[in-house]
Order: C-alpha cells, then structure tokens, then sequence
C-alpha cells in the first residue's frame, strides 16, 4: 500500500512541477534573454528605491558631498523617476528617463543629462556630469558627481 502511495505521489509531481514554471498558455516562463530588458527591470527594482547610506557616498569632483544628499532615495518605473531630498539642479524630484539605444550603462535622463550607470551586487552607481543653472552660482552645482546608492533588498 506504501509503495502504491509512493508512485501515485510521484507520478502527480512529475506531471505537477513541470507546470508551475509555465505562463497562462502553459508555455515555460524565461526570464528576458534581452540584455537592455533585464537591465530596465534591474533598475526597476520591484519599485523599490535606491538609497544613500551611512557607508556609501555622494562624490562632486572627487569630494565627498554625501551631507549634501542625506537620505536620498531615487525610485525607477518604467520611464520616469522619483527622487527624494535631492538637489534640484542635480537631480529633479521627478523625470523621465531611456537607455542609451547603443550602451545599455548609459541613462539619458528627460532633461538630456547622460549618467553612466554600473551594477553590481545590489549596488547602484550613477555618474553623471551636472551643469551650473542658468542664473545661479556655477561653482555650487556644476561638477561630476558620484552617486552610489544601494537596495535595501
């Protein structure tokens, strides 16, 4: 009786797991094979935001600035961004954003600053040079800045 309950276990789990890794249509779910795919919802991050922490830094021209970002969070949908306790002239509260069509590490953020991006083991690094505002002090702003930011995750 034990052996019969035994095949009747495996021949319902043999046909039962195969299954579970499929779509709708019962075709196999893959994840995207698509490079600038996978690196969309990297970024995306299930909605969850990149944040600056005690132990990663904020650079602007090889300077240390992370005072200047305490608790920034940048969240990414799709196409546009949310950012908090930002700067305004380096970073926007909100945007919208692409991938670069030939280099999946490059942003093009809405406002048309480039920011090269790297990933790596739940770190996130963004470069990207800001340019001074049109009627402000140029040397307060303007520079490369660094952000490394990571996923609570």
């Amino acid at each position: 009786m034990k052996a019969l309950k035994n095949i009747i276990l495996f021949s319902v789990l043999t046909i039962l797991l195969p299954l579970l890794g499929c779509d709708k249509e019962g075709e196999a779910v893959q994840p995207s094979s698509d490079p600038a795919t996978a690196q969309v919802e990297i970024l995306i991050n299930g909605g969850v935001a990149w944040q600056s922490t005690a132990d990663l830094s904020v650079m602007k021209d090889g300077y240390d600035v992370s005072d200047q970002f305490d608790d920034f969070k940048i969240t990414f949908s799709e196409n546009t961004f949310e950012t908090e306790n930002a700067l305004p002239n380096v970073w926007p509260n909100q945007g919208s954003w692409v991938l670069d069509n030939n280099d999946i590490n490059k942003i093009i953020r809405g406002d048309g600053v480039e920011m090269q991006l790297e990933l790596v083991d739940n770190i996130l690094t963004l470069t990207f040079q800001a340019d001074a505002p049109a009627n402000g002090r140029s040397q307060g702003v303007a520079g490369e800045y660094k952000f490394v930011l990571s996923s609570p995750e």
